[in-house]
């Protein structure tokens, strides 16, 4: 009865996954012309385009032109949307050596299968495009998709304790069976007899509904799941839950606010903590260092005209008062991949952040180079 249902719920979410993952996309291959095919038809060494109102990926690939925002959800967990640059050349870098690709290592230049293009930004004019290196079941997906429909044998204590006790049991009743067999022929009673209390014990002692008892309560356990939606492929793990007397959930957004407010400052003078200050965006500290640190250290960007990224760099700079400035897609066909985001603040002079290279940011968590137009100064802020 169990076998049907699991059977059942297999191949739905094998054909949910097989549908959801053919899309048509564009490639360049040998005639450095673009086609459009689909998605199960790409191999490793494809150049795929990227469209500019983005795309959910297909495959694993490596940018080599342009940049991306991307958003991870599907395999993280993580709302908050990341940005994705193409990856260096290695004629640039410091030890003037070739650098072997690696998923792990190039994670900020991967775009990983299953996850979102929010948005694409090219320069020079040259389109976004990404190298695959992965498909199908090989994809971060993939892998994933991999471990839900083929999940490793489950090997609980529970299990192994049950099956102890059916063995006890089993040896308990061969003792019974036993002396009934040897008591019964000394007291010379007929062999149907015997064969029919020797049963008798052994039915006795281990219980032959047992096994039934325990599969009907997860069938119906899975069956409460199915109506809700939930699929599992594992059903063994439903009397483990059974267990469970405490459950902790390690993402904020579960149980908790899904959001951060900033109370206040409070700045380092000559190696000495100052007074807290609820305001940032206050007058005496518009022109300080550390709101312009707290105006240019950030990862943030704009999507569809909205200042996206990490929730704690969003209230941080919401809390100034900055406008932040990016150049638009006219502006970034005509320069180079490193354009300048200007930050200021309300009716004041413009703070022109220019971010580091690629290689630099790999280096660094955050090192930024920004200058005060009205005073033509420039500081260089370095966190590791």
């Amino acid at each position: 009865m169990i076998i049907p249902l699991f059977s059942q719920q297999y191949t739905m979410l094998h054909d949910m996954v097989a549908a959801h993952s053919i899309v048509r996309v564009s490639v360049y291959r040998a005639n450095e012309e673009a086609e459009e095919i689909l998605s199960i038809d790409l191999v490793p060494g494809d150049i795929m385009l990227i469209p500019p109102n983005g795309t959910i990926m297909p495959c694993d690939a490596v940018l080599i032109s342009g940049t991306c925002i991307v958003n991870e959800s599907m395999l993280t967990g993580e709302s908050v949307p990341v940005t994705k640059t193409n990856l260096p050349d290695p004629s640039s870098s410091r030890e003037g050596q070739d650098e072997i690709y690696s998923t792990e290592v190039h994670k900020r230049h991967t775009l990983f299968c299953g996850t979102n293009v929010i948005q694409t930004r090219f320069y020079a004019g040259e389109p976004v495009k990404a190298i695959i290196v992965r498909t199908g079941f090989s994809t971060s997906k993939g892998q994933l998709i991999r471990s839900i429909l083929y999940p490793k044998p489950t090997d609980f204590k529970l299990y192994r304790d049950a099956y102890l006790f059916l063995l006890c049991l089993v040896a308990v009743a061969g003792v019974g069976f036993l002396y009934t067999v040897v008591n019964s022929i000394l007291n010379q009673v007929p062999a149907s007899t015997i064969i029919i209390e020797s049963l008798d014990i052994i039915t006795i002692t281990v219980p032959p509904a047992l096994p039934a008892a325990l599969t009907a309560g997860i069938v119906y356990a899975q069956r409460r799941l199915k109506k809700l939606g939930i699929f599992c492929i594992s059903p063994q793990r439903i009397n483990i839950c059974g267990q469970l007397n405490l459950i902790c959930f390690d993402k904020t957004g579960t149980l908790t606010e899904d959001g951060l407010d900033l109370w206040g400052i409070q700045r380092v003078d000559h190696a000495r903590f100052l007074l807290s200050e609820e305001k940032a965006c206050s007058e005496g500290l518009v022109k300080s260092h550390f709101v312009a640190c707290m105006a240019t250290c950030h990862s943030l960007t704009k999507i569809d005209g909205v200042i996206s990224g990490d929730p704690l760099d969003l209230k941080m700079f919401e809390a100034i008062g900055w406008i932040l400035e990016e150049a638009t897609e006219e502006e970034t066909a005509l320069h180079n991949k490193i354009m300048p985001t200007v930050v200021k603040p309300p009716k004041q002079p413009g703070t022109e952040l220019k971010p580091a290279d690629s290689e630099e940011m790999f280096l660094l968590l955050l090192s930024l180079l920004f200058c005060e137009q009205q005073q033509d100064t420039a500081f260089s802020l370095l966190t590791s």
